[in-house]
């Protein structure tokens, strides 16, 4: 290809959005890889600095996990390191550590950095400024194997002199045992009495035993959420709590050997001690890093990711099948009754995974997979009864998940002949699978009188024009919260730009399109114009601010400037003022393009010389003089928004709806085509799935994140889900409903928790709202916050609902009351 629309030569680097600050080395939490930023290698990027300039450059170790990978080390510890000659008058060092740092090189460098001999200084623990555990007996271990958390606070104890310590080491501190998961303490400083584990209790009076918080350890609101969840449904707890899961205790689980569940037990006896308030999960957080490394850091995580591999991880933990387990082929039907299938399904399943946490969790959907093709030519089906812990339910049909929506800003190019606005906004959906020309078409077709071949499409961020898309561009390349901004202009081709300035230079690449001429030869230039005003307070160059939106100008490109001020003035006009509206002052300056705020070169307004005009995009200011009354429509403009953080939101859905959607047959799609083994290839089949043995502790997921290759979405669809009686049976077999699931009880279930997301897609925030087994109240869970919650407030949560936990009838809690009678 010749020509683009809008492939100018990158500008220079800039890292500075995924940092904490201006001064920062901190990457923020909320960025993610291949969405934010990508990872390369030193040599890749003196290359790619050396040809674009900018940065800064953000340099990260690699490190090696305990299971043997490598993994780039993004964020590291963030420490708050203290004197204790200090320790209570000044503010403590931060620093940046690797978690594979060890204790005695930190305490070398920290030492260093604040003046004190390393021979006559102890190190410490100092969380939540107590001091928690001496390390220098562990001076070999790594920070993270001494549970050192991000944020946590360090203490650099100074010797006195006579030799003696401020601090003696005695009953109220901790010590590492060599199990890794010991810690002793009686006494502790507002830390409680002796207990094995590394979780640290606060002690006080709940507002209800197990009405517990947890500590945000770093980004851990997310494992806070769903531990609140697992606590507080009573039949996993008392296995537990009771410890009859020592009685299956499984050594020989894979990686775990048995230590989740210790941990998960020790952290459930903290939490449900009568004098408990809140609990650090230390020691929780750290074996799940050790067994799962990508809870290991600090960054944003999926709760029902964290769900799902802590049961799994119980189950394993607690199976009484030890050591190798027999392989056992998947049988179909084949015509058998589904009953008789069913039972060897489960049989089978259970000489695999035989647990009290499988017992209480582990459902069973009935399958089925047809061949598209006709009975005469295949007609093949394959019905099989497969083990589930979780229903995930989407949020939109199958055919709905091929489509995305985008808002569009619209401006045209002169004043509209009738009273509409001349910018304003609509809602357009397309096919995942169109292009940019297919979504400036349908927005196009949703305006009467705006013609598709007259636009340009663009996006705009931070009040400049971040990119033009071009029409053969996948609309899955554009995120669903870009600010889109389709302009109207007298010549979209005045927008192209040649291959020769896309990339600098190079005769002997062809710059000469269909129409013969190089856009960039030719007689027309698109001109980019900002509008900013200076402030009052700063400096010239600094001083200005953006305004509003920009305009795109299609002139000639032996324009002279007074040519060009009467087109802008003309625009001005019909896109920003009323009709007869008095013009306020200004000026026209030609910009650099990446610093539309600088101060840039005045445009004669009088003069009838050629600017030369040499670029295919040129960029220029409209400068509004600094007493100047702006016309009201710069601010309507900039008032204009897209859905926050990726989120869309739709009608309000029910949860039935959502199962009926779930339980509906649909046709896979390409990129989950099933293998006929009659047809010898792969089809795109109809499947069907259904509740068939309905587990006593239900959990079902709202698919409210959607990612794709391209693009990452946050569904806000309001869903109402019933707090009691829901009803499974309608979902069900109806071999099951007949028989198994015959007794109401089988298939009605009552809420009991669920984990909650606020916010964006990018960072947001996980909560938990509970029902107690001990009151029957339902408990509102904000990391170390708990409070009470009223019925009302819980059924409002129909946006953030996302991991929802069932209790079916017939275990309901006695203190829940009588179930309400069925309408």
């Amino acid at each position: 290809r010749t020509h683009s629309w809008t492939k100018d030569r990158p500008g220079p680097i800039d890292n500075s959005e995924l940092l904490e600050g201006p001064s920062s080395a901190v990457l923020r939490k909320t960025v993610e890889e291949r969405s934010d930023y990508e990872i390369i290698s030193e040599d890749a990027w003196n290359l790619l600095s050396n040809w674009y300039g900018g940065g800064p450059p953000i340099k990260r170790r690699a490190i090696q996990l305990p299971s043997g990978f490598v993994q780039v080390e993004l964020h590291g510890l963030q420490l708050k390191v203290y004197k204790s000659s200090d320790a209570n008058t000044k503010s403590p060092m931060e620093v940046n550590e690797s978690k594979t740092t060890a204790v005695k090189d930190f305490k070398q460098s920290a030492c260093r950095e604040m003046g004190l001999d390393p021979e006559k200084t102890r190190i410490w623990d100092y969380f939540n400024q107590r001091n928690y555990a001496l390390l220098e007996k562990n001076s070999d271990k790594t920070l993270e194997s001494c549970r050192i958390f991000d944020q946590n606070q360090i203490l650099l104890e100074e010797q006195n002199a006579d030799g003696s310590w401020p601090h003696q080491e005695s009953e109220d501190t901790h010590s590492l045992g060599n199990d890794n998961n010991h810690i002793s303490t009686t006494n502790g400083a507002g830390f409680g009495s002796s207990y094995n584990s590394a979780d640290v209790p606060s002690v006080g009076e709940p507002l209800q035993r197990g009405a517990v918080g947890l500590q945000n350890l770093g980004n851990t609101c997310f494992m806070n959420s769903s531990i609140q969840c697992l606590s507080n449904i009573p039949p996993l707890r008392e296995f537990f709590l009771t410890e009859e899961y020592r009685v299956s205790l499984n050594r020989d689980a894979y990686k775990t050997k048995g230590k989740l569940a210790e941990s998960f037990a020790a952290l459930l006896a903290l939490m449900w001690r009568e004098d408990t308030t809140r609990v650090a999960p230390r020691n929780f957080k750290w074996q799940v890093g050790q067994f799962a490394e990508q809870f290991s850091g600090y960054g944003q995580q999926d709760s029902m990711e964290l769900i799902e591999y802590v049961l799994d991880g119980l189950k394993e933990d607690c199976n009484t099948i030890h050591g190798s387990k027999p392989y056992i082929e998947v049988k179909e039907a084949d015509g058998r009754d589904d009953e008789e299938v069913a039972r060897e399904a489960l049989e089978n399943y259970k000489k695999r995974s035989n647990s009290r946490v499988d017992d209480l969790f582990v459902g069973l959907f009935k399958s089925v997979v047809k061949c598209p093709e006709p009975e005469e030519k295949c007609g093949r089906a394959s019905v099989t009864f497969d083990p589930f812990l979780s229903a995930k339910l989407p949020l939109v049909s199958s055919a709905e998940q091929r489509l995305t929506t985008f808002t569009v800003t619209y401006a045209w190019d002169s004043r509209p002949s009738d009273q509409r606005e001349p910018v304003a906004q609509v809602r357009v959906t397309v096919s995942k699978d169109q292009n940019v020309k297919a979504l400036i078409e349908a927005a196009a077709k949703e305006v009467d009188g705006l013609k598709p071949e007259r636009c340009v499409l663009v996006e705009v961020w931070n009040k400049k024009v971040h990119k033009f898309f071009e029409d053969t561009e996948a609309v899955q390349g554009i995120v669903a919260d870009d600010f889109l901004l389709l302009c109207e202009v007298a010549d979209p081709k005045a927008f192209q730009v040649s291959t020769e300035h896309r990339w600098g230079g190079g005769g002997s690449i062809s710059t000469i399109h269909e129409g013969g001429d190089s856009p960039t030869q030719g007689s027309f230039c698109g001109c980019i114009v900002y509008h900013r005003q200076a402030s009052e307070s700063g400096t010239y160059n600094l001083g200005r601010e953006l305004k509003g939106l920009p305009m795109l100008v299609s002139v000639s490109k032996s324009v002279s400037g007074k040519g060009l001020c009467k087109e802008v003035e003309r625009k001005i006009r019909d896109t920003l003022l009323d009709k007869g509206a008095e013009m306020p002052g200004w000026k026209l300056m030609r910009v650099e393009k990446y610093s539309p705020c600088s101060e840039g070169t005045l445009v004669d307004a009088k003069s009838d010389e050629a600017l030369s005009l040499r670029e295919s995009h040129e960029y220029f200011a409209v400068e509004w003089l600094e007493d100047a009354t702006l016309p009201p429509r710069l601010a309507q403009d900039e008032a204009l928004k897209v859905n926050d953080g990726g989120a869309r939101t739709d009608g309000e859905q029910g949860l039935s709806s959502l199962l009926r959607m779930f339980t509906e047959q649909e046709k896979l799609g390409a990129d989950d085509a099933w293998y006929c083994n009659r047809c010898k290839e792969h089809k795109e089949a109809w499947k069907k799935l259904e509740f068939h043995v309905t587990p006593p502790v239900l959990v079902l997921q709202l698919k409210r994140f959607q990612f794709t290759r391209w693009s990452r979405e946050r569904l806000n669809t309001p869903v109402h889900f019933p707090l009691e009686g829901l009803d499974l049976s309608p979902y069900c077999t109806e071999s099951s409903v007949q028989g198994i699931n015959s007794d109401p009880a089988r298939t009605t279930y009552d809420l009991a928790a669920f984990s909650m997301h606020i916010g964006s897609l990018g960072g947001g925030h996980y909560i938990a709202y509970c029902r107690s087994n001990q009151d029957g109240e339902w408990y509102l869970f904000d990391d170390g916050t708990v409070r009470r919650a009223t019925k009302s407030e819980v059924e409002g949560e129909k946006v953030g609902a996302y991991v929802l936990f069932y209790i079916r009838r017939d275990y309901r809690p006695a203190v829940f009351g009588p179930p309400p009678a069925s309408p």
